[in-house]
């Protein structure tokens, strides 16, 4: 008999999963460029937009590892990404009502608790789409980066239109269509490939802490850790700095855009030919790039510079994205899929990245455009290390998931 789940998912589950990751990317559109700006509209200086900045990635800390392993265990990611989908509308909601550094910080870390592990269990999807279900990844994720753009454009229009007020109703605008998505994605059915490819089945705990105890696991995540934390300064403020320059909202849209045009070009175009090669090579690269971007725009160029700089986004966030993607779905036993992207989210955008983003308000406040120098050893230190886990991995399964009875 012919297997009519593996047929008909193909195309209808790369469609699924892609408007997903746009409605969910037209949140971050919104959120990275501009939430820092709302947050100094409400009176919040450097310092405490940090700490607020950095609660959601404390937070990964302790929830998006129990978020994961759930996840596994529960075999379903669907049913997972809806009840997180309804707890960051929900938190978003109550945002809109208060004010004072307190108030913000306390509901920002709730919101935090939901909305931390959207982005790593739909990677996992995407991840295990691609070997089970023949999903492009680097088309279905350029989905979401084109999404980026339309919500940091949108945004800075109604920014320099309405002021930025506006930035918190199309967050809660934004996290209505991550609800209604959720929904739309496909349950698990059947023994088919879409059963594979939207729930992660049982798993045993000896892979569980096999995984978490291999010396490569850990060079990995540290690694690609710092790699990402470099980019804390830039996230967190770099739109605050252009707009002490005098940038409008328009135009920091437009840069934030470069960057996300170049990466989208490197999913779409290059996605599927980088995956021929050993992931780390992409890591690496990546993280130099990051070090050049940064001590550039640490000595505060002209605006034709910072264009050029933004196209670097493609490598130092974008290549080693793909690396870091490709790495776990050569390294890590499909079954523990989520918990991998679970600790790969804690430790690159959680603890390295929030301790990042604490040190980037103080450098802000006290030096400026200097705290991107900050950022370019950080990387340096990503490219080391990433050099070691070149000499120290295999291209190997670093641990072996036998499935629990």
């Amino acid at each position: 008999m012919k297997n009519t789940d593996s047929q008909t998912t193909d195309g209808a589950f790369q469609l699924k999963l892609s408007l997903f990751y746009v409605v969910l990317f037209l949140s971050v559109g919104c959120y990275l460029p501009y939430f820092s700006i709302w947050l100094k509209s409400q009176g919040l200086n450097g310092d405490q937009s940090s700490i607020i900045l950095a609660a959601p990635m404390i937070i990964r800390i302790i929830f998006t590892p129990i978020v994961s392993i759930w996840a596994d265990y529960e075999g379903n990611y669907r049913k997972i990404l809806i009840i997180l989908a309804l707890g960051s509308l929900l938190s978003l909601c109550f945002m809109s009502q208060i004010n004072g550094f307190w108030a913000i910080f306390i509901i920002a870390s709730i919101n935090a608790v939901f909305g931390s592990s959207l982005i790593p269990l739909t990677e996992t999807m995407a991840v295990i789409g691609v070997k089970i279900n023949q999903l492009r990844y680097g088309r279905a994720r350029s989905w979401g980066s084109a999404a980026f753009i339309a919500g940091s454009l949108l945004t800075g229009v109604l920014v320099d239109i309405y002021g930025p007020d506006i930035i918190l109703p199309f967050l809660i605008f934004a996290a209505i269509g991550i609800v209604c998505a959720a929904f739309y994605l496909p349950p698990p059915q059947g023994k088919g490939r879409l059963r594979d490819a939207v729930s992660g089945g049982k798993i045993s705990w000896d892979g569980v802490f096999g995984l978490l105890r291999h010396p490569v696991f850990w060079v990995f995540l540290i690694g690609t850790g710092l790699g990402q934390a470099c980019h804390a300064f830039y996230y967190g403020f770099s739109s605050r700095l252009w707009q002490d320059f005098g940038y409008s909202g328009w135009l920091i849209g437009v840069l934030w855009t470069i960057g996300v045009v170049s990466e989208i070009l490197l999913f779409m175009y290059l996605g599927d030919f980088l995956r021929r090669f050993n992931p780390v090579y992409l890591i690496i690269v990546g993280a130099f790039a990051a070090c050049l971007r940064w001590l550039f725009m640490g000595i505060e160029p002209d605006l034709w510079v910072v264009i050029f700089l933004q196209i670097l986004h493609a490598f130092s966030f974008g290549l080693a994205h793909l690396g870091a993607m490709y790495f776990i779905g050569m390294a890590v036993p499909d079954r523990l899929s989520a918990t991998a992207q679970g600790v790969y989210s804690t430790i690159s955008m959680g603890v390295f990245m929030g301790i990042a983003v604490l040190i980037s308000g103080p450098l802000y406040d006290a030096v400026g455009s200097s705290g991107y120098f900050v950022m370019a050893a950080i990387a340096g230190a990503s490219v080391l290390i990433s050099l070691y886990l070149l000499a120290a991995w295999n291209e190997g399964k670093v641990v072996e998931d036998k499935l629990s009875s």
